[in-house]
């Protein structure tokens, strides 16, 4: 039987906080030291409306925290990859 490694959780060095901007159209994303807010956006990607489609609507914001948790882990794994 192989052997199951553990998937270790990237470290993302903190970016200093900066002052919250207000929202604007071309600024939907308020990212803070610790928290994220999305005001106002449109998403419109056939992909991830058909998948949020299969999500209960009282778990669609759960849901789409755990993708970005999935994408963002994934994104960071494979910028390691290409750096060495």
């Amino acid at each position: 039987m192989p052997e199951i490694m553990p998937v270790e959780t990237p470290v993302v060095a903190p970016i200093p906080e900066t002052p919250a901007l207000a929202a604007t159209p071309d600024r939907p994303v308020e990212v803070l030291s610790t928290s994220m807010t999305i005001h106002d956006l449109s998403i419109e990607r056939p992909s991830i409306i058909a998948y949020l489609r299969t999500i209960a609507p009282d778990k669609q914001a759960i849901a789409l925290v755990h993708a970005l948790e999935v994408g963002v882990t994934e994104l960071v794994a494979r910028r390691e990859r290409f750096k060495h």
